[in-house]
């Protein structure tokens, strides 16, 4: 990793294509952060798969914000995909299971008015992260 990485984007979502910018987006700063390559096909893959359960871009519009998270101990990646006006129904825990499975943290909450909110959050592994801090010196 170069120094502290500050970088953030956001990703309005109109139509599927724009999910897949976001997907391309999410996987640029994971490799700019330091993630080994299967990570960052886990990030690009937890993207689409949040995309897809929100319906962005298919049903309803939203944004996808991704944000770098560094400090001194750890960096790490957070994809924040927001589904607005988005009536109250059919997610159940179960939309989001295989996301959960390919990041260290996932928060879904509903926001007023009628907006979805989930939150994923993906650390790069302390071995990948001293090594990039390592290479950088």
């Amino acid at each position: 990793m170069n120094e502290q990485v500050n970088e953030s984007r956001t990703i309005a979502v109109r139509t599927e294509f724009d999910v897949l910018i976001a997907r391309r987006q999410a996987r640029k700063l994971a490799q700019v952060i330091g993630f080994d390559i299967t990570s960052q096909a886990r990030i690009a893959l937890a993207t689409s798969l949040l995309g897809r359960a929100l319906r962005l871009g298919e049903t309803f519009q939203g944004q996808v914000n991704i944000d770098c998270l560094s400090g001194e101990e750890r960096a790490g990646i957070r994809v924040i995909c927001t589904a607005v006006n988005r009536a109250n129904g059919d997610l159940t825990s179960r939309a989001f299971a295989d996301t959960r499975q390919l990041v260290d943290e996932l928060t879904v909450e509903e926001l007023p008015p009628n907006d979805l909110q989930v939150t994923m959050v993906k650390w790069v592994t302390p071995s990948n992260f001293l090594k990039a801090s390592r290479d950088e010196a």
